[in-house]
This record gives C-alpha cells, sequence and structure tokens, in this order.
C-alpha cells in the first residue's frame, strides 16, 4: 500500500519538517501496540499511523506520539542509525560514549570529541580524557545504552560540571578499567550480529 494516500496533508507536512522516511512508516491502523511494535520492527520501519489519544495518527513503533512530542524523533533516529560508540578512559574512569557519524569521517570525528571531552574542567569535572578505542556500529543509541546496563555496577553517581557557561550532568562514568568497558562492548556488539 502507498503509505502517501493514507496521510493527511498535515502529516505530510510534519514528516517534510522532521525529515522522516515514508518508507519507515507502517499503517497500523486497528492494531494494539503489541502487535505493531513487532510488525513495524520487522519490517525496518521506526513509525507507525495509528490514533494516539489527542487525535494526531504519527507514532513511535513503541507507541510514543511523535505529533504531540517531536523529541521522540531525535531518540528514535539516535537509537536507531549507524554511529561510533567509544572508551574514553582518564585515569581510573572510563566513558562510554557514542557520536553520530554523519560525515562518515570517524578519525576526525574522534579527534574532535577528544577535544571536547577536555574542554573547560573536563567531561565530569575530569582532565585528560583519551579515546582509546572505538566501533562504528548500526543502531548505535541502542549498543549504547545496552553496554551501560551492562556496566550499572560501575557507574558513578551523576556529575554536574560546567562546559563553558552551560551546566551539564556527566551520566557516562565508569569506574572500571577499558578491558572490562571492552568485553560488554563486544559482548553487546557480538548479540547483534548473530
Amino acid at each position: 500500500m502507498d503509505i502517501k494516500r493514507i496521510l493527511t496533508r498535515e502529516e505530510k507536512e510534519f514528516i517534510r519538517q522532521h525529515d522522516l522516511n515514508l518508507s519507515e512508516i507502517y499503517d497500523a491502523r486497528g492494531e494494539t501496540r503489541t502487535v505493531y511494535h513487532d510488525k513495524a520492527k520487522a519490517l525496518g520501519c521506526l513509525w507507525v499511523i495509528n490514533s494516539c489519544y489527542r487525535g494526531h495518527r504519527l507514532k513511535s513503533r513503541s507507541g510514543h506520539c511523535i505529533q504531540c512530542r517531536p523529541s521522540v524523533i531525535s531518540f528514535q533516529k539516535r537509537y536507531s542509525e549507524s554511529g561510533i560508540l567509544y572508551i574514553a578512559v582518564s585515569g581510573k574512569h572510563c566513558k562510554v560514549g557514542m557520536l553520530e557519524n554523519n560525515n562518515n569521517d570517524s578519525p576526525d570525528a574522534i579527534y574532535r570529541r577528544n577535544i571536547t571531552l577536555n574542554m573547560y574542567d573536563g567531561y565530569g569535572n575530569i582532565k585528560g580524557w583519551n579515546i582509546v578505542k572505538y566501533w562504528e556500529v548500526r543502531n548505535a543509541g541502542r549498543i549504547e545504552n545496552e553496554v551501560h546496563q551492562l556496566l550499572l555496577k560501575y557507574k558513578e553517581d551523576d556529575v554536574d560540571y560546567w562546559y563553558g557557561d552551560e551546566l551539564r550532568t556527566a551520566n557516562e562514568l565508569f569506574m572500571c578499567s577499558q578491558k572490562t568497558a571492552e568485553e560488554a562492548i563486544k559482548q553487546v556488539i557480538n548479540d547483534y550480529t548473530l
């Protein structure tokens, strides 16, 4: 079915404004979230057409209305798209992070990230960060999240720090060895390639 035929003018405009791909939209009208989530995922669709309580119809496949909360779009894209997963080390601290790789230049992206990790007082008020290893992966945000779950017992409490004049929170700090962080990443990556 041509998905364009069932979209309203408002929905088409929303899709255009947010640069959504029509081939990633699944017609889930009349289906429950449990049903459409698995179907949409199997087809590689990030978005579905299914009514929200405010009368909108564009949702993430997890059931969140992207017209009510457009921030879900960037989260979902970050979660599903390719990117660079990296380990940065400073002393006894590790940071497992993710970068988008829009220009397909991983070494340059890593170089720039090394600089920003050490600007001002450093990420999490720690200086001397060095990215020691990185992987180019699909589903980068999802893999990053699962690695963080595996490393939860090593997680440091969130630390507020200043990045210029902006107060930020460091929530990717782990007190573990580089080897422990690497093993967690490799385990999750292997789970995705089986």
